[in-house]
């Protein structure tokens, strides 16, 4: 469903509502579909109305930065990820 609502779309705000109004577990279907839009459209994509009041914005804007990149990271030998100019042990 969330794959469906993503593609059928015409936007980001659309492809929620679909993925919300469809019977069954429709709380998680919309997170799916909010995450592969937000890994394939960027987060400009997201209404100001959503983005604006989210919770604990300033703690998921650097991290959301991160996974943008992750593409890009250097792992080590130990499991070690070099992030721009920090680096995160364990990834």
């Amino acid at each position: 469903m969330s794959v469906h609502g993503a593609l059928r779309a015409t936007d980001f705000k659309s492809a929620i509502v679909l993925a919300v109004d469809h019977s069954g577990d429709s709380d998680s279907t919309w997170a799916i579909t909010g995450n592969v839009l937000g890994g394939a459209i960027g987060v400009e994509a997201i209404p100001d109305q959503w983005w604006g009041p989210l919770e604990l914005r300033e703690a998921n804007e650097p991290i959301s930065g991160d996974l943008w990149t992750v593409r890009s990271w250097r792992v080590d030998k130990m499991g070690s990820a070099a992030i721009g100019a920090r680096s995160i042990r364990g990834c």
